[in-house]
């Protein structure tokens, strides 16, 4: 950097003059910014002229490159060696804990054995309902019926620039007519042929015939509320412009699998078509399909969590229509992706959200204690209640099973009455699937709670713990869903085909998948003419026609509490995340003591008085490594966040609080630390008056900082973004804090900057508080003495007087 600046300079003022002045461009340089650092009369050969410096220069920077490079290559490989990657699975807590007060709990979980074990009630694992400390959540029949989704759908550019340019064509237009009036202008039937690659089609999303793309086309070329009436098409089929056999396909489109149900709306693409089903009480319901049936979607669907599209449905909670007030209250949900804060224990994870969640908020902690052992031990993580959670990423805390009965216990920790899970055996072994779907089958049959999960590919095992299954194929449409265990019946019985027998010791979810999401029978159509599904159909009217309602009362939960525990839980987090904190202790530290040894000692001149104000802006600078590092760890745990807020965890609000409050304590203190070194050493002003208000402008300035990089990671979506509005900000705010360029130099269309920089205000702060109030410096060019107070008035206006408020 150093030889970069000294080219620079010499190649822009050798060719120059001084205007006003006979003073050379070289003379200014060596006399004012000592460039080159050697005088050209005193320098070695090579170097006495401009040419020659900046030769110099050049050479210099392509030699230390070269030098860094080869560093860089050396130290790469030792690097593995350092840092290589590690499998740290069980890890040990120490320091600061979030804990919950210890309780007796053996009566409650169960008698001991001599060596102190904890004896389950049966072998099984399932415990029985009077051990639970936390009463059982109200029992949950949940039903659906007629549940629709649909998402927009727009064609692609290109498909919508052929279909202009049909439009345009006079071969293929033709006018439909009531009388002397156009009613609309569509293409020909060349435009409707069905063999033309279509940007979708009925049949991709598993709607038997291409009428729904037909119809598709006509909507889009009649519009919208036109082709919405049946009579358009049939005055268009009459005047012979659209075939009757256009007309009957785009019928047989509307008339889909679903049964009854109207067409899609235009642009619209249906995923879900017209699904009733019943989930009792207690029960565990396998929710299958093909890739693409749209299983993932009828979970979100269900359990609430679709923002976006278009639903129509009924769903029920014991025959009442379901409210969102309720339904808060008591369903769960497990995302496919393992999301837990990886600094916490997985007690304390647990903990954290019993608080959080469990119903009423005024349960003792003995209460709250013993429900989180019955948790742990329904899930069967003990061994693991101690152990970090860790990184997933790089290898660390828990393994992946122990993971997923984790999440299961967070959502069980708030007592639901139903849990929905996204595939909960997602990268599992079949040994691990079996622990995880085991773990759920002890919390229906233990705790009656009803349990819907998404379930891909299971083994036999796995499969056969589930009571019954949903099976759904492309397009969103019921083929199965009743009793896993009455599955090769009911095809052989609806088929009238005993082929579709399952033959001795195959995997049922292999067999239903292959044969019931197939294409040799209409299997859609024959679930609906099937006893079956008119037993669904009466078991959902009979719960709608005596409703039983469901008792989960609301208990307000107070925001002090709330902050409390979010707070506790980030501070406990920093502390056992030492790298974070230990970079910025580190750059605090070696950088402030770096900058005061440069200004140490510091005449009373004029021109000691300008590096002063150098001085206090390297200081300033030094505190904006926490703008940048700040962003890092919360967007690392922004999926965290999005999953506890969605579940009612915490107020957003809360959570920013929280974050910003538990990073004061580190800030302040490196703020002291920094302050301490930097006004002794480079020896400030010790009056009472002035210490205070520059140690003031220090923690200021360590408190802004982070803060706004904590804006930054709620703005970005990643940290890449996060970095580059980092830069670009501390770039802005550097050159306009009012010494690197003088307020009236700054151009006009970027002096709002300077107005709105914090680090101008914090600048001109400690510069006024070390230069103003009538201190006087030596000018050595003259000899005279000159006013501090002048001094600051050059350099931007700045007063002494106006250090508190302006």
């Amino acid at each position: 950097g150093g030889y970069a600046f000294e080219g620079i300079i010499v190649n822009e003022l050798h060719t120059r003059n001084i205007d006003g002045t006979n003073i050379s461009g070289n003379e200014y340089g060596r006399d004012a910014l000592s460039v080159p650092r050697v005088p050209y009369d005193q320098a070695g050969p090579g170097m006495q002229t401009p040419l020659g410096v900046m030769f110099f220069d050049v050479y210099m920077i392509i030699a230390l490159t070269i030098v860094f490079e080869v560093a860089g290559c050396i130290l790469l490989h030792q690097s593995q060696k350092w840092y290589g990657p590690t499998t740290k699975r069980h890890q040990v807590t120490s320091g600061m804990s979030l804990t919950a007060q210890t309780t007796n709990v053996a009566g409650l979980l169960g008698k001991k054995k001599d060596g102190g074990k904890v004896m389950r009630d049966d072998e099984s694992g399932v415990a029985a309902e009077e051990m639970s400390a936390v009463p059982r959540a109200p029992p949950l029949h949940l039903t659906a019926k007629d549940v629709v989704y649909e998402v927009d759908y727009v064609a692609p550019k290109e498909k919508e620039e052929e279909r202009e340019k049909g439009g345009a064509n006079e071969k293929g237009k033709a006018e439909m007519k009531d009388g002397d009036q156009s009613v609309a202008t569509i293409p020909d039937s060349s435009i409707l042929d069905v063999d033309e690659p279509m940007p979708m089609t009925a049949r991709e999303y598993g709607q038997p015939g291409k009428g729904a793309a037909r119809e598709w086309i006509l909507k889009r070329t009649l519009g919208e509320d036109a082709l919405s009436s049946r009579s358009v098409l049939s005055s268009a089929a009459s005047s012979g412009i659209v075939g009757i056999d256009e007309l009957e396909a785009v019928e047989a489109g509307a008339a889909d699998a679903a049964g009854d149900l109207d067409p899609p709306e235009p642009g619209r693409l249906r995923l879900l078509s017209g699904i009733t089903a019943t989930f009792p009480e207690g029960s565990m319901t396998a929710l299958m399909g093909s890739s693409g049936a749209g299983k993932t979607t009828l979970l979100d669907v269900l359990a609430g969590y679709k923002t976006g599209g278009h639903t129509t449905a009924e769903i029920f909670l014991n025959g009442s229509p379901k409210t969102n007030e309720k339904w808060r209250l008591i369903a769960g949900y497990c995302e496919q992706t393992d999301l837990h804060n990886p600094a916490m224990t997985v007690r304390e994870s647990l903990i954290f959200a019993t608080r959080m969640r469990l119903r009423p908020f005024s349960l003792s902690e003995d209460v709250k204690s013993s429900h989180i052992e019955e948790i742990m031990r329904l899930l069967e993580i003990e061994e693991y209640a101690d152990i970090l959670v860790g990184d997933e990423a790089l290898g660390q805390g828990l393994p992946k099973h122990a993971r997923k009965r984790l999440t299961l216990g967070v959502e069980l920790a708030a007592n639901p009455s139903i849990l929905f899970a996204d595939e909960p055996t997602s990268g599992l072994d079949s040994v691990s699937a079996s622990l995880v779907v085991s773990s759920l089958q002890r919390v229906a049959k233990t705790r009656g709670v009803t349990i819907v999960c998404t379930i891909h590919q299971p083994s036999k095992e796995v499969f056969e713990t589930f009571d019954n299954l949903l099976l759904l194929r492309k397009g969103g449409v019921v083929v199965y869903n009743g009793a896993i265990s009455k599955i090769s019946d009911y095809m052989t019985s609806v088929s009238g085909n005993s082929e579709y027998a399952l033959k001795p010791g195959a995997n049922p979810a292999d067999h239903a998948l292959e044969f019931l999401c197939g294409e040799k029978e209409d299997w859609a159509k024959l679930f609906k003419q099937s006893p079956m599904a008119a037993s669904i159909k009466a078991v959902v009217e009979e719960a709608s026609r005596e409703p039983a309602g469901i008792d989960a009362s609301e208990d307000a939960r107070g925001v002090w509490s709330e902050l409390m525990s979010v707070l506790q839980r980030q501070l406990v987090s920093h502390w056992r995340t030492p790298t974070y904190m230990s970079v910025r202790f580190w750059w605090t530290l070696i950088g402030t003591l770096l900058t005061s040894l440069f200004y140490m000692n510091l005449p009373a001149t004029t021109d000691g008085a300008f590096n002063l104000v150098g001085a206090s802006f390297g200081f300033v600078n030094l505190a904006t490594i926490p703008l940048t590092s700040a962003a890092a760890p919360l967007i690392k745990e922004r999926a965290v966040f999005y999953r506890e807020t969605s579940s009612g965890t915490y107020r957003k609000f809360v959570y920013a609080i929280a974050v910003e409050v538990a990073e004061i304590p580190f800030n302040l203190g490196m703020a002291l630390l920094s302050w301490i070194i930097f006004y002794w050493v480079v020896g400030l002003d010790t009056r009472a008056d002035r210490v205070i208000y520059n140690l003031l402008m220090a923690f200021a300035v360590y408190w802004t900082l982070p803060l706004i990089g904590q804006l930054f990671s709620f703005l970005s979506p990643n940290l890449g973004i996060a970095a580059v509005m980092g830069g670009l900000l501390l770039i802005s705010c550097t050159l306009t804090m009012g010494f690197l360029i003088p307020p009236a130099s700054i151009p006009p269309w970027w002096i709002w900057l300077y107005w709105i920089n914090p680090l101008r205000y914090v600048l001109q702060g400690l510069a006024a508080n070390e230069l103003g109030g009538g201190k006087e410096y030596l000018d050595e060019l003259t000899g005279e003495y000159v006013s501090g107070d002048i001094l600051l008035d050059n350099l931007g206006g700045w007063s002494f007087d106006t250090r508190w408020w302006y």
